[in-house]
């Protein structure tokens, strides 16, 4: 029995204003994996996350979630129907608790939900029950990170866009944030990671998609892609050491 996509593209082609940057793209991403969106710069990465997410223009092409497509939907009702979106950048409130934040990411969810939800994801990640009366703004950046992403996870998205969670972090920080990326997935959520750290990102993911001017170059397991010659040299900077194969 085949099971359904989480995700389908069909020949989206995305921008912004009369600019195409995505360019007839296409992929299905199943349950519940962790897809590492591979490109170099303005290769369309981010156009093709936010597109997902409905913030930029759908030139062409269908987004299909859960069976239903939507590319014609605002950005809230497809995050009402599960998709989550953690763009570039700190995106919190620093000055606020990571309690308050918490609270502010619960806006779309009914009161009576608020509490239950802010527990469970302070179950799911203790450093956010550890600092929870502690600033956003006075955390680490991978802490942050984490934070941003929990406050996603409060409304229990499907799929998960991740774009640069690791950018501008220490390597521990940033092997921190894989890690919660991986629990993430654990817990049945689907997640497309665009990053600029591909060694570590490809090290966690089930697949990869690697874009070239808005377009599908190549897509495969991620062990494969990870260790074909054109991605050795173009993103993993030549050879691979024998123990990340």
């Amino acid at each position: 029995m085949t099971t359904s996509p989480a995700l389908e593209l069909v020949s989206v082609t995305a921008g912004y204003g009369d600019n195409p940057i995505v360019r007839d793209f296409s992929a299905r991403l199943a349950p519940g994996s962790i897809t590492t969106l591979i490109g170099g710069n303005g290769a369309g990465k981010s156009t093709l996350l936010r597109a997902i997410y409905g913030t930029n223009r759908m030139f062409d092409g269908q987004i299909v979630f859960k069976g239903e497509t939507i590319e014609r939907l605002p950005p809230w009702e497809r995050l009402k129907r599960g998709i989550g979106f953690v763009p570039q950048g700190r995106c919190n409130f620093p000055a606020m608790s990571v309690t308050e934040n918490l609270k502010m990411g619960c806006y779309t969810l009914p009161a009576a939900r608020h509490a239950a939800a802010i527990e469970r994801v302070m179950t799911s990640f203790p450093m956010l029950r550890a600092k929870a009366k502690i600033d956003a703004g006075n955390l680490s950046g991978g802490e942050q990170q984490i934070l941003e992403m929990a406050m996603v996870l409060l409304v229990e998205p499907n799929l998960l866009l991740l774009d640069e969670p690791s950018l501008g972090l220490s390597p521990k920080m940033q092997g921190d944030v894989f890690a919660t990326v991986q629990r993430i997935a654990a817990l049945g959520v689907t997640v497309l990671i665009v990053e600029q750290n591909v060694r570590g990102a490809l090290l966690i993911s089930d697949r990869a998609l690697v874009m070239e001017q808005g377009r599908l170059f190549m897509e495969g397991p991620a062990k494969e892609v990870r260790t074909d010659p054109r991605i050795r040299q173009a993103y993993l900077g030549g050879n691979i050491k024998q123990t990340a194969a």
